[in-house]
């Protein structure tokens, strides 16, 4: 067994040397071409740092405070003031147009309220409610001098009723006594001569009594006629007494019932001529604020960017509005342009060219050009990602030697359509910086998680094979050893590793390009 072993194992160790042999030899002969050695693999070393992510988006820096102005009715421009890049101060006087109309207005409505003020006067001094109290003690002194009146017939009759039934009694008593006159004659003839004498006396008494009964009776029977008669009277009075009260009394109720409508009605009227008064007035600070509105001012410091319109021309009410961005008083670029854009648009397809009327068509725009931000779109699945107060870099074209530190001050809470896809407006707060102008094309990347200080690789170092994460190691000696790792946060241009890894090895990276 040994003795069949050794000429196999003299075999190979012949085969290995004239195979070390062969390499040599052609080692030797490439050396000899002049062939270089492979160049050493790129390497970086494993450090702890900062890992972040975030989104992007294009948009464009928007002054805070962007204020389109005009006037509420159209009119001539009777002079216009300012010039595009002027700086003005709050109730600076702007531009104006003719007054004329409103000037006629107002006066028209301070002569209406004068009117309405002297009814208003009319109705406070009006007497009537004290006149128809006058009136009202009036019938009362009347119903009272009826009622004296009618007691006083009536009293009246009452004594000629009674004066009637006196003369009555008076009469009756004669005629009795010249009866008993007569008797006493007749009963003296029957005596003597002389008594005979006496009763042609008495006789004649008696006739004489007769006669005095009779004109008695005669006068009785008028007293009692007389006495019907001043009683008739009496009745006829007293009836005639009531109609008197009760129309005096009539004549009480209508003037209490005047007294009543007045006194009722005097709040009313004096609320409906207050009323009155208070619409004239109202009609007049209108025509006031109208005359007041053909003066243009400045509502804040600004600077003017846009005018349009020159002394002359006839300008029509004003309605253009200003798109705010959200949270913040920044307006969302181009917005106000886009309807002349949309001309615009047409008018390249003629084949004209056509520059966006500045400021849309606004007759004058003021902006704040002390304090900026940048408002961005973003797209749904990123503006999810997007909160309030996160750090924000924002690049600009205009400044390329770095970026600027914003942050989020509001995301839209409802979507606008960009050509055709659904997106959200961003503000970002941008810090005080002279290079900032409106307008400017800007690029902001809103970080929405960071790692802080941690072990981290550039990206290009990584290899992902199915679910699994490598690194090459490079050892002291030399040697390339890869190495599973796992990868924690990722960011645009390094990645965060949680195992696998030590702060200061090696790692080989794929050579950019």
């Amino acid at each position: 067994m040994r003795t069949r072993l050794d000429p196999v194992r003299s075999r190979c160790s012949i085969s290995t040397m004239l195979v070390a042999a062969s390499a040599l030899v052609v080692a030797l002969s490439v050396g000899a071409c002049g062939s270089a050695a492979p160049p050493p693999p790129q390497t970086v070393r494993v450090d702890r740092t900062s890992v972040s992510t975030g989104v992007d988006s294009t948009g464009s820096v928007s002054s805070v405070g962007s204020t389109n102005l005009g006037f509420p009715t159209g009119g001539q421009l009777t002079s216009v003031r300012v010039k595009v890049g002027d700086r003005v101060t709050a109730g600076e006087v702007l531009a104006t147009i003719d007054d004329a109309a409103a000037r006629h207005a107002l006066q028209q409505a301070r002569a209406q309220l004068a009117g309405q003020q002297a009814q208003y006067d009319k109705v406070a001094d009006s007497t009537s409610v004290q006149g128809a109290q006058n009136s009202v003690d009036a019938a009362a002194s009347v119903v009272s001098a009826t009622q004296r009146q009618v007691d006083a017939t009536l009293a009246a009759d009452d004594a000629a009723i009674a004066a009637a039934g006196q003369a009555g009694a008076g009469g009756a008593g004669a005629g009795s006594t010249g009866d008993g006159d007569a008797a006493t004659g007749g009963g003296t003839v029957v005596g003597t001569v002389a008594g005979a004498a006496s009763g042609a006396m008495g006789a004649a008494s008696a006739a004489t009594g007769a006669a005095t009964g009779a004109v008695g009776a005669a006068t009785g029977a008028a007293t009692q006629q007389s006495v019907a008669q001043a009683r008739a009277k009496r009745q006829a009075d007293a009836a005639a007494g009531q109609v008197q009260i009760a129309n005096a009394r009539q004549g009480q109720v209508t003037a209490q019932n005047g007294l009543d409508s007045a006194s009722a009605a005097r709040p009313d009227d004096l609320a409906a001529a207050r009323a009155a008064v208070d619409g004239a007035r109202a009609q007049v600070a209108t025509a006031q604020q109208n005359l007041a509105n053909t003066t243009l001012r400045a509502p804040a410091d600004a600077t003017v960017t846009a005018l349009n319109g020159v002394v002359g021309e006839f300008i029509a009410p004003s309605a253009a509005t200003t798109p705010v961005a959200p949270g913040t008083d920044a307006a969302i670029p181009g917005a106000a342009q886009a309807a002349g854009a949309a001309g615009a648009g047409a008018a390249a397809a003629a084949g004209g060219a056509s520059p966006t009327r500045p400021g849309g068509t606004q007759f004058l725009v003021l902006q704040n050009l002390t304090q900026y931000a940048v408002v961005v779109p973003f797209q749904e699945i990123d503006a999810e990602k997007i909160a309030p107060q996160q750090h924000v870099e924002v690049s600009l074209d205009a400044v390329p030697d770095g970026t600027l530190d914003g942050t989020v001050l509001a995301v839209a809470p409802s979507g606008t359509a960009i050509s055709g896809s659904m997106e959200y407006y961003v503000t970002v707060g941008l810090p005080d910086d002279p290079r900032l102008h409106d307008g400017q094309s800007a690029r902001a990347t809103v970080i929405t998680a960071a790692s802080g200080p941690t072990i981290s690789v550039p990206n290009s170092a990584l290899h992902r094979q199915g679910g699994a994460t490598t690194v090459t190691v490079v050892t002291p000696d030399g040697r390339q050893v890869p190495t599973p790792v796992t990868t924690g946060l990722a960011g645009p241009d390094r990645t965060q590793i949680t195992s696998g890894l030590a702060e200061g090895q090696q790692v080989v990276v794929r050579a950019s390009g």
